[in-house]
């Protein structure tokens, strides 16, 4: 039986190989590290896949269709509809709107090309 410690340094090791790999050779990577460790599969699956490095997020590819001003108006009628879900509220907007711009609590204003 191994130590905590050269368990940890293996397993610090072999996440690097484990994630660079392509698929036909994560298993045989992984086959390995559970028979030297003597961990559970699904385990040693989590262990290796948390310690990679985390992938670079890329860059946005497109620009946004909405801005601040329309995400703030969404969030006040989404809490007035006591946080439904997006499929639920979306139906509902036509008549949440106007009734949140009459109560005062919601002020539109329409881009100028409308």
């Amino acid at each position: 039986m191994i130590s905590i410690q050269t368990r940890r340094e293996l397993a610090l090791t072999l996440a690097g190989r484990y994630g660079a790999a392509c698929r036909p050779a994560k298993p045989r990577i992984l086959d390995e590290f559970v028979a030297t460790t003597g961990y559970a599969r699904k385990y040693a699956i989590s262990l290796l896949a948390e310690l990679q490095e985390p992938a670079e997020r890329l860059p946005r590819q497109r620009p946004r269709w909405y801005g601040d001003d329309v995400k703030g108006a969404l969030l006040i009628a989404w809490a007035a509809a006591n946080c439904i879900c997006a499929k639920r509220l979306v139906p509902f907007l036509p008549e949440l709107v106007p009734a949140l711009e009459r109560h005062g609590h919601l002020a539109l204003v329409l881009p100028t090309f409308w």
